[in-house]
């Protein structure tokens, strides 16, 4: 399926994802009620978890990869 990332560095990405929770470069974003309509498309949209993402990239210290 795929679905809509939001805020952080992934943000306006449509990506492959299932479950509650999507991984995109080391970043985690997690799964909201929204949904958003992109070229005719409906998609869920996952929200940017900014505690699991440190500003170079990488994953942060708190095991979040």
């Amino acid at each position: 399926m795929r679905v809509l990332l939001r805020h952080g560095p992934g943000d306006g990405q449509v990506v492959d994802g299932r479950g509650e929770t999507v991984v995109w470069g080391a970043c985690l974003y997690e799964r909201t009620g929204d949904r958003e309509e992109r070229h005719g498309h409906t998609l869920i949209v996952f929200r940017h978890r900014p505690d699991c993402c440190e500003p170079y990239g990488r994953g942060s210290e708190d095991r979040c990869e």
